[in-house]
């Protein structure tokens, strides 16, 4: 079996990789995304895929454009039998956030700025898109879980907010829901770990907290990511 893991930063994928056992793959050609191979005693196939940084701004390629893209590029390339969509988010102190958590999506993923008042078209705006949520592993591994809602936009208008606080939303990021739409097209299952660099409803500064906490939110995500590979490949070798 291969289990693909997507990174939209380089920096959220370092700890990780740095645990060893890893090799560099050809990057792609088109759009610069990398990719490394690992392959465990079991037999099973780790790949882990980073969108890379964008050639003219310097800059890790965030957002659901690159997300979407590398999604394709993964699902086209390497032929996983699930992803997981591993990365850092904001949460919110009013559904029990806290600074470090990590969340496991919970089963149905959505878009807050995606604002269509055209009928059918509002509904497909907001995606509610099927997520793959293991709360037993959840409980294990001392995870939360809720709702990923995803927008490009760093920063939470009061629409936005009103938005994320009718969906239910427990986490706030900038890729999942276009990763999500490309599963659900190629009919694969997907798997969200978000951890919380900064509170979208603390007084602080959203970019002054992502800064500060950052560090503190890789180094958990990584942790957990191990577990969490460890699951699924050990799941499909029983």
């Amino acid at each position: 079996m291969t289990l693909a893991l997507q990174f939209a930063m380089a920096g959220e994928a370092a700890p990780f990789l740095a645990k060893g056992g890893f090799r560099a793959l050809p990057p792609d050609p088109r759009y610069g995304f990398s990719f490394h191979e690992r392959i465990l005693p079991s037999g099973a196939r780790v790949i882990a895929a980073v969108a890379g940084n964008h050639p003219r701004f310097g800059v890790d390629c965030i957002g659901t454009v690159a997300a979407a893209l590398l999604t394709h590029a993964l699902l086209d390339g390497f032929a996983p039998d699930r992803i997981v969509s591993a990365g850092t988010a904001g949460g919110f102190q009013a559904m029990g956030g806290a600074i470090g958590d990590v969340y496991l999506g919970a089963e149905t993923c959505v878009f807050h700025d995606r604002r269509i008042p055209l009928g059918a078209f509002e509904a497909m705006g907001r995606g509610h898109f099927p997520i793959e949520c293991d709360r037993d592993l959840a409980k294990r591994l001392g995870l939360k879980v809720g709702i990923v809602s995803t927008g490009d936009s760093l920063d939470c208008t009061p629409e936005d907010m009103a938005r994320l606080r009718a969906l239910d939303a427990s986490v706030k990021e900038m890729e999942a829901a276009s990763i999500a739409w490309v599963c659900e097209r190629r009919k694969t299952p997907l798997v969200l770990v978000k951890a919380i660099t900064d509170l979208v409803d603390h007084a602080q500064a959203t970019s002054d907290q992502f800064l500060e906490n950052y560090g503190l939110a890789v180094t958990r995500l990584s942790d957990v990511l191990t577990h969490v590979v460890d699951h699924f490949t050990r799941e499909s070798h029983d």
